[in-house]
């Protein structure tokens, strides 16, 4: 398995870690997942499919929708949909094809992201700075702005938004990155209490460093040093034994998804946290 694939023995190494006592906790639910076309997305959407969820992927372009849906022919039915995170437009069109076709979304995953420029946070360009704020940030609230409504209508659902480490402590020189998703963490502990009273949980959620996306091994010499300054805390983050494998990334995220974990709404969590403990500290 690459970083950037889950092949189907892995997929259902995630399914079967799920609970127990029902690892088919999925089946039914209508996930709404964005970004979907790149590693992590296609690794969720395919977990997630392999434990009996319909889904709603949405792409930035129309020519990554097929990548988006490969090797999810069978059913349960998936849907695609062109919906940058920073279009209102494009996000609302996606979530009218799943009210029309599927009945509604029960689950959405704000998983579209980029990082954002490399270097100190002075000397950033300004432009580049803020754009990785549209995206992570303000992607994620546009997304919950199209899905929210249909999910307080029916009186449940759940949003889970990918965060990370470097939101949570700091990520210097991958500023525009860390501040993006330490604002995510606090927009879902915000969240959490405004859309208690309609049955909603909302979770930000660390899958740890990743063979892909930000956290993938550069394919070639790179050319900005504080993006090699950067490549180099990874490689060595990598030769320590600190990087995740896909199927433990996923394991709590699709937990979360289920509903399982619903008790510890707003909370920032991660795939090392014991679910299951943290839930019975709840009760």
């Amino acid at each position: 398995m690459t970083g950037t694939e889950v092949d189907h023995e892995s997929a259902m190494e995630v399914v079967m870690s799920l609970s127990p006592a029902d690892p088919t906790a999925l089946a039914g639910l209508r996930i709404m997942l964005t970004g979907a076309a790149g590693g992590l997305g296609r690794a969720i959407a395919g977990a997630a499919h392999a434990a009996g969820a319909h889904l709603v992927l949405t792409t930035r372009t129309a020519d990554s929708q097929a990548r988006a849906a490969e090797g999810l022919d069978q059913v349960p039915e998936v849907l695609t949909a062109v919906a940058d995170v920073t279009d209102a437009a494009e996000l609302a069109a996606a979530v009218k094809l799943a009210t029309d076709r599927l009945g509604g979304v029960d689950v959405l995953i704000n998983n579209a992201g980029i990082p954002g420029p490399a270097g100190p946070a002075w000397e950033s360009d300004p432009a580049e700075w803020q754009r990785v704020m549209d995206v992570n940030l303000g992607g994620a609230l546009a997304a919950c702005r199209a899905v929210l409504p249909g999910m307080i209508e029916r009186g449940r659902g759940r949003v889970i938004t990918i965060s990370s480490h470097a939101g949570h402590t700091r990520w210097p020189y991958v500023s525009g990155y860390s501040v993006s998703k330490a604002a995510v963490n606090k927009l879902t502990e915000n969240l959490a209490i405004e859309l208690l009273p309609h049955g909603i949980a909302a979770f930000s959620y660390h899958p740890g460093l990743l063979d892909t996306g930000i956290g993938a091994a550069p394919a070639g010499e790179v050319g900005d040093p504080w993006q090699r300054r950067v490549d180099s805390w990874l490689a060595a983050q990598r030769r320590a034994g600190r990087y995740t494998t896909l199927p433990v990334a996923l394991t709590n995220l699709l937990r979360l998804a289920s509903g399982e974990a619903d008790a510890l709404t707003g909370r920032y969590l991660t795939y090392e946290d014991d679910l299951t403990a943290l839930i019975a500290a709840t009760a």
